[in-house]
């Protein structure tokens, strides 16, 4: 009769099925941060202070083990690279990294403006630490897209919607960019040179990510709901909409503070800029109803067990809330302003949910699961078999 604690892997075994989906994890918690910081009831007491703080270094502890045994894995296994970048649903996460970075960088602007931490230098390095985020995000969004094209075969059948994923990367990207602009105000040239970066890295994104989610209505009209492998992923819709919704008020509040062509009226670009966060909030709530239905359907036929991919649908839902919770603040809703408020706590319960069933999955190794390092694997073997009968 075995036991768990005789099933684990080793830690060799462990980093070589490391996956880029760990990204994830600090997407989620840094997203849960935002949420925590930015809470309507309660904003400038120190309780939030504290909890805004204790997600920050929880998710600077992630994002530091997170990518040290992700070097591990292809400096010990150079071999997975390829074999990764070959596999059409592993190699999509590494979307995961600079997007994971960007809300290490949103939770350090806070604690930079809020509390004082760090002063002007510090929040000239985070806008450094933005431009090579925005660098690697662009890469990361062509890049795919062309291996995508050229090193991977896929059909509609089995698309999903973690195509989006190395698009999100240039929206979440520009809303950081938001941020940084409105706490650069000071200086007109550096605020008006990442403003315009940031919609124009918005607009790119977000055009990507329209188009991908018609066929992805398409794909599930034709073939119905995702297996129970990818159901979750069906959440990620909520990602490029929350986001973008977000980033487009983010930076509409930055034309205020920067000098524009006579031509160009801020007033009249923030009202088409919050039409169409309403726009994007509007098509997130529907897509969460049609998300729910998805994984409801397959949830009433068989169970999933825990996997990473629970993670990833942290991040989407929690931007969708912080959507709503800016919403709120710009029309001094209340109703907004209590919709965000239920959203947020739903998304740190969801959190908790997660992290609690991530502590033991990780103690007995069962989460560490990499589908390209097993083929991989089965490669290697398969040309012992024939010898293996004869002998």
């Amino acid at each position: 009769m075995s036991t768990p604690q005789l099933n684990r892997k080793t830690l060799k075994t462990c980093i070589r099925h490391f996956t880029w989906s760990w990204h994830t994890v600090v997407m989620g918690t840094g997203a849960v941060g935002a949420l925590v910081s930015r809470f309507h009831f309660g904003e400038a007491s120190e309780a939030i202070k504290v909890l805004t703080l204790l997600f920050f270094f929880i998710n600077l502890l992630f994002f530091v083990a997170i990518c040290a045994a992700t070097v591990a894995r292809y400096y010990i296994f150079p071999e997975l690279w390829q074999a990764m970048l070959q596999h059409p649903t592993q190699s999509l996460f590494i979307g995961a990294f600079p997007m994971g970075a960007a809300t290490l960088i949103n939770l350090s602007l806070t604690m930079n403006q809020k509390y004082s931490f760090g002063g002007p230098g510090f929040l000239y390095t985070l806008w450094a630490f933005w431009w090579l985020d925005c660098a690697i995000s662009l890469f990361t969004a062509v890049g795919m897209i062309f291996v995508m094209m050229t090193k991977q075969q896929h059909s509609l059948g089995q698309m999903s919607a973690l195509w989006l994923l190395p698009v999100v990367t240039l929206i979440v990207a520009s809303s950081t960019g938001g941020l940084l602009a409105a706490a650069l105000a000071h200086h007109t040239t550096y605020a008006s040179l990442t403003t315009a970066v940031s919609f124009s890295l918005l607009l790119m994104g977000l055009s990507l990510a329209l188009m991908i989610i018609t066929v992805y209505l398409m794909r599930l009209v034709v073939y119905g709901p995702l297996d129970a492998s990818l159901v979750f992923s069906s959440f990620i819709i909520l990602g490029p909409l929350g986001q973008g919704g977000f980033s487009m008020l983010v930076n509409a509040q930055n034309l205020d503070r920067i000098p524009l062509p006579v031509p160009l009226s801020p007033g009249a670009i923030q009202t088409m800029c919050f039409c169409a966060a309403w726009a994007l909030w509007s098509m997130a709530l529907i897509w969460l109803c049609i998300s729910l239905c998805s994984v409801g359907s397959v949830l009433r036929r068989q169970s999933v067990p825990f996997s990473v991919a629970y993670w990833g649908t942290i991040f989407p839902n929690g931007v969708f809330a912080l959507l709503t919770v800016e919403l709120g603040e710009v029309l001094e809703s209340p109703t907004l302003n209590y919709l965000g408020a239920i959203f947020s706590v739903l998304v740190c319960l969801l959190w908790l949910f997660v992290f609690a069933k991530t502590i033991p999955a990780v103690w007995n190794t069962s989460v560490f699961h990499s589908p390209c390092a097993l083929k991989l694997e089965e490669q290697t073997l398969l040309p012992c078999e024939p010898g293996h009968a004869n002998a």
